[in-house]
C-alpha cells in the first residue's frame, strides 16, 4: 500500500507541475502573438512606403548619371568627327588620300603628320588613310611597325571590307567593332581590340569606290566614362544598340555580345522610345534595371544594381524594429518566468530530484553492461560460455554465449573534424545515436549489442545462427549499407564498417574483434563509408610483398630534376600497389619512401646551397593518423612542391644575374658602333638566341631596343649640356652615321636634334627668368 500511496503522490505532483507549465505557456503565447503582430504591421508599412521611395530616388540618380554618360559619348563622337575633318583638310595628308603615286619624302612627311595627330589624343587607337586608286592603306597605329599596306595584305580585314562597301556605312557615325590582329603574330598574344570606327568620305560622289579616312577610337576610354573601376563596383553599366547588341565591354560580357536572349533586355527593347526602370532577375540576382531612351546615336544606356544594395537601409530599419520587438518579448517572457517560477519552485525541485535518481540508476546500469562487453572484446574478461550466460542474464543482455558470434566494427569517418566541432559529451551522444540505429536495424535479423570502444570506434556483438558456406556474408550487404545510410541521414556523419568471420561461441569474440579492427586499416584504400569483410583482408596476409627499389630510384631521379608531377605519380603508384597486400606492407613502403625522400632532399639542398628544415618525422606524420591514403600523401607532396619551388627560385636568380650583366655591358660600351646582340653574346660566352629571349622575358624589351634607348639618352644629355656638333654627338652616342641618327632621333623624340637642343635651352632660360 505504501508504494501505491507514493505513486499517487508522485502523479499528483506531476499533474500540478503540468498545470503550472500550461499557465506559463498561456502567458508566453499572449506576449508572443502581440509582438509578432506588431512586427508584421511595422514591416508592412516599411515595405509599402519606404521601399517605393528608395527605388524612385535611386532611379532618378541613376538616370542623371546615365544622361551624363550619354553626353560624354556624344562628345566623343563629335570630337572624333572634328578630328577626322581636320585630317581631311590637312594638305600633307591629302597627298596620301588623292595622289596615285607620291614622292617618298612627301609620304614620309604625311605619315609623320598622321602620327602626330594620333599622338595628340589619348582616345585615338589608330588612323587609316585609304587611297582607292592605289588600293593602299596608310596607317598610324602603335600595334604595327609597318605603316603602308596593300589591301590584300592589311591585317585589319574588317576595315578592308568596310571601304570595299563604303556606301553601306554612314559617314562620321560610330561603328562598334573589333580590330583583328591574328596575322601580326604579336608577342603579347592580343588577338583583337575593341574600338569605335568613324568613316569620312566624299558623300557627293556617286562612285562605288571612294577615298576614306578611318579613325578608330579606343573602347577603353568610353569604358572608363561608363563604369569606372569595375572591379570595385557592385553596379554594372553598359550600352546596347536598338538590336540588343552590347556596344561596350561589361564586367560579365564582351563587346558585340548579343543580349536579346536575356529577359530584362527584351523588356528594355520593348519599351519603345521611353526611359524607365524595373526590378528583375539578372543572372540569378534580384536587381534594379535602369535604362534610358535611345540617344542621337541610337544607343541605350543601362545600369544594373543589386536590389539588396538599394534596400539595405530599409533592411536595417526592419532589423531595428525587430530588435525592439524582441526586447519587449524577452521582457514579457522574463516577467512571466519570475511569476511562474515562484509558484512551481517546490514542485520542480522534487521532479528534478526524482529525474536525477532515475538517470543515475539507468546510467550506472548502462555503464556496467558496456564494461562487461568491452572487456570481452578486448580479451580482458572471462569468456567461459557458462559463466558469461549468467552475467548476460544479470545485466539484461539478450545474447547466448554458447551460440555462434560475429563482430562488426564501425569507424566514424572524418573524426578529427568531429573533435574540433563537438565536445566530449556531444561526441558520446552522437555515438549513442549511431549505436541505437545499428541495433534497431540488426535486431530484426539477430540479437546484437553495441559498445562504445572509445575515440572513433563502435563495436557490435552479433549472435548469429549456423554460418552460411559463404562465411564472410554474415548478414546481407544491403543491411550494412542501410545502417550507413540511416547514420548519414539522421546523425549527419559517415561510418566505415568491417565485418569479421564467425566464431563458434563467446571464446572467439576477442579474436573476431581484432580481426575486424585490422580489416578497418584498409579504409585507407577503400575510402570513407566503405564496407570491408575481414575474410577478404585475411587472404592478403598470405601474399609476399617485395618493395620496388627500381621505381624508388626513378622517383628520386625525377625529384632531383624538380619534376614533381612525375615524382608524385610514381609515389602514388608505389603506395597504391600495397593495397593488394597486408597492412604492414603499406607501413614498410611508406617508411622506405620517407627515408629515400629525406636523403634526396638533403642532397638537393647541399648541391644547390638551399637550406630549410625537414625531418623524417614530418614525412611519417600521416602514416598512423591518416584516414585515407590521400592524407598520407600530403606531407610528401608538400616537400615535392617545396623542392620544385626552391630549384625554380635558384634558376631565376641565375637568370637575373645574366640580365644584370647584359645591362652593365650596354651601359659601358654603348658608344662603340660594333656593340650588338652577337658581340654581347660572344663576350658572355652564351648563345645570342638564349640571351635575347631571356632579356625580353625579364625586361619586356629587346637588347637592340635597349641599346638604342641608352644611346638616345646619352645623345639628349650631350645636346643639352655641350656645344658639340650634332655629328660628333651622334658618333659619341654610338650611332653609325648622322642621317640615321637624325631619323631615329626624330622618330623617338618627335623633333630634330637641333630643335630639341633649342627647345631645351629656351626652357632653361624661362626657368631662370622665373626664379
Amino acid at each position: 500500500m505504501k508504494s501505491i500511496s507514493n505513486n499517487e503522490v508522485t502523479m499528483l505532483k506531476i499533474k500540478t507541475s503540468n498545470s503550472n507549465v500550461k499557465f506559463s505557456a498561456s502567458i508566453f503565447r499572449s506576449f508572443t502573438l502581440t509582438i509578432a503582430l506588431t512586427i508584421v504591421m511595422l514591416s508592412g508599412i516599411l515595405h509599402v512606403y519606404f521601399e517605393d521611395i528608395s527605388l524612385n530616388q535611386t532611379y532618378r540618380s541613376t538616370l542623371n548619371n546615365l544622361a551624363q554618360t550619354s553626353q560624354e559619348a556624344s562628345i566623343m563622337a563629335v570630337n572624333a568627327s572634328t578630328f577626322a575633318k581636320q585630317i581631311y583638310n590637312d594638305m600633307n595628308v591629302s597627298k596620301l588620300l588623292y595622289f596615285s603615286s607620291g614622292d617618298p619624302l612627301d609620304t614620309s612627311t604625311a605619315m609623320a603628320q598622321l602620327n602626330s595627330y594620333r599622338a595628340t589624343s589619348l582616345f585615338i587607337d589608330s588612323i587609316y588613310i585609304y587611297n582607292y586608286q592605289t588600293d593602299t592603306f596608310y596607317t598610324s597605329a602603335e600595334i604595327s611597325a609597318n605603316s603602308v599596306w596593300k589591301s590584300n595584305e592589311f591585317y585589319d580585314t574588317k576595315a578592308v571590307e568596310m571601304v570595299k562597301h563604303i556606301s553601306d556605312y554612314k559617314t562620321l557615325m560610330p561603328i562598334p567593332r573589333k580590330i583583328p590582329f591574328e596575322s601580326l603574330m604579336l608577342n603579347n598574344q592580343e588577338k583583337e581590340r575593341d574600338c569605335y570606327t568613324f568613316l569620312l568620305y566624299d558623300t557627293l560622289s556617286h562612285k562605288d569606290e571612294k577615298n576614306v579616312i578611318i579613325v578608330n577610337i579606343s573602347e577603353t576610354q568610353m569604358h572608363k566614362n561608363i563604369d569606372g573601376m569595375i572591379a570595385t563596383s557592385d553596379k554594372n553599366t553598359f550600352i546596347i544598340n536598338d538590336r540588343g547588341v552590347l556596344i561596350t565591354n561589361s564586367w560579365k560580357n564582351a563587346m558585340l555580345t548579343d543580349l536579346t536572349h536575356k529577359p530584362y533586355i527584351q523588356v528594355v527593347l520593348g519599351s519603345g522610345e521611353s526611359e524607365g526602370y524595373f526590378v528583375s532577375d539578372v543572372d540569378g540576382v534580384k536587381s534594379l534595371v535602369t535604362y534610358t531612351a535611345p540617344d542621337v546615336l541610337g544607343w541605350r544606356y543601362i545600369r544594373i544594381a543589386p536590389y539588396s544594395v538599394i534596400t539595405s537601409g530599409i533592411n536595417h530599419m526592419r532589423l531595428y524594429t525587430i530588435a525592439i520587438a524582441v526586447a519587449i518579448l524577452l521582457l514579457g517572457l522574463l516577467t512571466s518566468y519570475l511569476i511562474s517560477r515562484k509558484l512551481s519552485l517546490n514542485v520542480n525541485r522534487k521532479l528534478v530530484k526524482l529525474t536525477t535518481l532515475e538517470t543515475e540508476r539507468r546510467n550506472h546500469s548502462m555503464a556496467l553492461r558496456q564494461d562487461l562487453v568491452r572487456n570481452l572484446l578486448l580479451g580482458s574478461g572471462s569468456s567461459n560460455p557458462h559463466c558469461l550466460d549468467e552475467k548476460f542474464r544479470l545485466y539484461d543482455i539478450h545474447l547466448d554465449a554458447k551460440n555462434h558470434f560475429a563482430v562488426t566494427v564501425l569507424k566514424i569517418d572524418g573524426y578529427l573534424e568531429l573533435v574540433e566541432r563537438y565536445s566530449v559529451g556531444d561526441r558520446s551522444l552522437l555515438k549513442i545515436g549511431i549505436m541505437n540505429i545499428a541495433q534497431e536495424l540488426l535486431n530484426a535479423y539477430c540479437p546484437s549489442f553495441a559498445v562504445d570502444m572509445g575515440d572513433d570506434r563502435i563495436a557490435i556483438l552479433l549472435n548469429i545462427g549456423e554460418p552460411a558456406p559463404d562465411s564472410h556474408s554474415v548478414l546481407p550487404a544491403s543491411l550494412w549499407r542501410q545502417i550507413q545510410s540511416f547514420v548519414g541521414d539522421y546523425i549527419k556523419v559517415s561510418v566505415s564498417i568491417a565485418v569479421s568471420t564467425t566464431g563458434d561461441d563467446a571464446r572467439s569474440i576477442s579474436r573476431l574483434y581484432t580481426q575486424a579492427t585490422e580489416a578497418l586499416f584498409h579504409r585507407l584504400f577503400f575510402g570513407h563509408e566503405c564496407l570491408i569483410y575481414a575474410e577478404q583482408i585475411e587472404s592478403l596476409k598470405a601474399k609476399s610483398y617485395v618493395y620496388p627499389i627500381s621505381k624508388e630510384k626513378v622517383l628520386i631521379e625525377e625529384l632531383m630534376l624538380g619534376r614533381i608531377t612525375e615524382a608524385s605519380r610514381i609515389f602514388r603508384e608505389i603506395v597504391e600497389e600495397t593495397a593488394g597486400y597486408s597492412y604492414m606492407s603499406y607501413h614498410l613502403a611508406v617508411s622506405h619512401l620517407a627515408f629515400a625522400v629525406n636523403n634526396a632532399v638533403s642532397t638537393i639542398q647541399k648541391n644547390n646551397d638551399i637550406s630549410w628544415d625537414l625531418s623524417i618525422n614530418a614525412l611519417l606524420s600521416g602514416l598512423n593518423d591518416a584516414e585515407l591514403v590521400e592524407d598520407m600523401y600530403r606531407p610528401f607532396f608538400d616537400v615535392f612542391v617545396r623542392v620544385s619551388t626552391s630549384l625554380e627560385e635558384k634558376k631565376n636568380t641565375r637568370h637575373d644575374e645574366v640580365v644584370g650583366k647584359i645591362i652593365a655591358i650596354v651601359q659601358q660600351k654603348y658608344m662603340f658602333q660594333e656593340l650588338s646582340l652577337e658581340s654581347i653574346a660572344e663576350e658572355m660566352g652564351l648563345s645570342a638566341t638564349y640571351i635575347g629571349r631571356l632579356f625580353k622575358k625579364h625586361t619586356l624589351n629587346t637588347i637592340l631596343n635597349y641599346i638604342i634607348e641608352v644611346r638616345m639618352d646619352q645623345a639628349r644629355t650631350l645636346l643639352l649640356t655641350t656645344e658639340l656638333p650634332i655629328g660628333d654627338i651622334a658618333e659619341k652616342s654610338g650611332f653609325s652615321n648622322s642621317p640615321y641618327f637624325y631619323k631615329a632621333f626624330k622618330k623617338i623624340n618627335g623633333v630634330t636634334p637641333a630643335d630639341f637642343r633649342k627647345n631645351g635651352r629656351l626652357q632653361e632660360e624661362g626657368v631662370r627668368e622665373i626664379s
